[in-house]
């Protein structure tokens, strides 16, 4: 997807305020009984985050983003925003951030005049941001509010996200809150929403959204989740609720972040179930072996749903040649495709588009690999002792297939059948399941 200039929209005060800033780069798009598995964040995925920010009065903008960006999101709902406020030094927290995440940065206002300015929600997003909608949420006190935006992941996935922060006075009033944002979302099966919900799970409000809803950390979190308050949490206030379109597995986690706000942050890693890998944006442990002979290196994969391989992917770390052949193998060393590399963001993930996808069976084992003509490149040793299963995708457990990854020393690279102490090559693929 090709970078995009973010808009400035000025709206009258009734309208949604909306901020952007570039970001720095491009936005980046089971196993057998007997196998066990390995927990690892879902690759091929998009990574939410809700963080309620205190309006930066803890801490400083700048802690707050470092957090942020320690967390590598996609996409960001934040509440107690201020935009322009006496309190905040007039600071446009909301642009602010975006500059400090390089990160899309759109402001909706919950109250649309505050303290000589304005207080709310915020998206930061690393794709673009195409719409915001400001929908007042019924309040007995302080107006709260839902900002509905329309994130654009590429050309046939527009996104329904939400932003929200329920009230304070009671159960009932966040039970009126909850069913307005549901009207909102009604008919939106992709929709994610995020938000400081004031409730526990066991509220009103709570059950009640989860009709339409499932609650990322009930699917893919450990532990309690509390999130309020951050020096010493115990309850869990802050969610990131799914669509029911949602439906492939779920990773999430509390963020340790105690002294920059008085709530905690939540991450959930999400599988886009159009395109899926095995290891996402996962880094390897050695990213540089310090091997100089010419070898083409891979991994042993499959699908349980048939599908297409789209593109093949590998890390690279900073001492690799320039030049590299990826290949798609059949488990018996038939060559189904190849494809020259264009370096990427070095170290980091190199991909390389095929010219025309390729399609493979279900539970069918094949080879993915790349050749390198120095050597030198990333391994994990034990890396593959267990299964990694992501989305459809599963590389199996070395013992379970006679040795996975695998590895051919030849000039010219070739079809890897050696293995070495269950080592993950990080060799990965893009697939797409079939319709």
């Amino acid at each position: 997807m090709s970078r995009r200039h973010p808009l400035v929209l000025v709206l009258a005060l009734v309208a949604t305020l909306t901020r952007c800033a570039p970001p720095d780069s491009e936005p980046e798009l089971a196993p057998t009984p007997a196998e066990s598995t390995q927990a690892l964040t879902p690759g091929g995925g998009l990574r939410f985050m809700t963080y309620n920010i205190k309006h930066g009065e803890l801490s400083s903008l700048e802690a707050i983003a470092s957090v942020i960006n320690g967390q590598a999101p996609d996409l960001v709902a934040l509440q107690e925003v201020d935009v322009l406020t006496n309190r905040s030094g007039k600071v446009d927290q909301a642009a602010r951030l975006g500059q400090l995440t390089g990160m899309y940065a759109s402001f909706v206002p919950s109250l649309l005049s505050y303290d000589g300015g304005q207080y709310g929600l915020t998206l930061l997003s690393r794709y673009p941001i195409r719409s915001s909608q400001r929908i007042p949420l019924r309040s007995a006190a302080e107006q709260r509010a839902l900002a509905l935006y329309e994130v654009e992941l590429d050309a046939q996935h527009v996104l329904p996200v939400g932003v929200t922060h329920f009230g304070t006075v009671d159960a009932t009033e966040r039970l009126n809150q909850a069913a307005d944002v549901k009207a909102a979302f009604a008919g939106k099966p992709w929709g994610l929403l995020g938000g400081d919900l004031n409730a526990t799970p066991s509220e009103s409000g709570i059950t009640s959204l989860l009709q339409l809803f499932t609650d990322s950390w009930a699917r893919g979190g450990s532990g309690s989740g509390y999130t309020s308050s951050a020096s010493f949490p115990t309850r869990r206030i802050d969610y990131l609720l799914l669509g029911s379109a949602w439906t492939s597995p779920v990773s999430a986690r509390v963020v340790s972040a105690s002294s920059q706000s008085d709530h905690l942050p939540v991450v959930a890693t999400l599988i886009l179930p159009w395109s899926q890998t095995l290891l996402g944006d996962r880094v390897p442990g050695t990213a540089v072996q310090a091997d100089t002979k010419a070898v083409e290196v891979g991994v042993r994969f499959r699908s349980n749903v048939p599908g297409t391989i789209q593109a093949l992917r590998f890390y690279r770390g900073t001492g690799n040649a320039n030049g590299y052949v990826a290949r798609l193998w059949t488990s018996s060393g038939a060559l189904l495709a190849q494809a020259s590399v264009t370096d990427g963001r070095i170290p980091g993930w190199q991909e390389v588009t095929l010219p025309s996808p390729v399609s493979i069976s279900a539970n069918t084992t094949y080879v993915v690999s790349y050749y390198s003509s120095n050597g030198q490149f990333a391994r994990d040793v034990d890396g593959l002792l267990n299964a990694i299963v992501s989305g459809n995708l599963t590389a199996p457990s070395s013992a379970s297939v006679g040795g996975n990854g695998v590895y051919v020393y030849a000039t010219g690279g070739g079809f890897p059948t050696a293995s070495y102490k269950n080592t993950n090559y990080w060799v990965d693929v893009r697939f797409a399941p079939s319709p």
